[in-house]
C-alpha cells in the first residue's frame, strides 16, 4: 500500500491534501509532505471545488478505500 504515506494518509495530489482514511479528516498537505494539522476538514464538508479537482487518480483512491460515497 504505498499510496498510505504515515499511520492512515493517503495523499490526494490533485487537490494538495492528506486524508486520513480512519478519521475522514482532510488536511492541507505542507510543502514537506506533512498534514496540516491545524486545518483539517471532514470529508464530508469538503467544499464543490475541491471535490470537482480531484483528479481520476486520486477518484480511484477513494473508490480503493470505499469513500467516493462518504462526499
Amino acid at each position: 500500500m504505498k499510496d498510505i504515506i504515515g499511520p492512515a494518509l493517503v495523499k490526494l495530489e490533485s487537490v494538495g491534501s492528506l486524508l486520513d482514511i480512519d478519521t475522514l479528516e482532510v488536511y492541507p498537505c505542507m510543502e514537506d509532505d506533512t498534514p496540516d494539522w491545524e486545518c483539517g476538514v471532514p470529508l464530508t464538508e469538503v467544499s464543490d471545488e475541491w471535490a470537482f479537482s480531484l483528479s481520476d487518480e486520486d477518484r480511484a483512491l477513494l473508490i480503493k478505500y470505499d469513500l467516493l460515497e462518504i462526499f
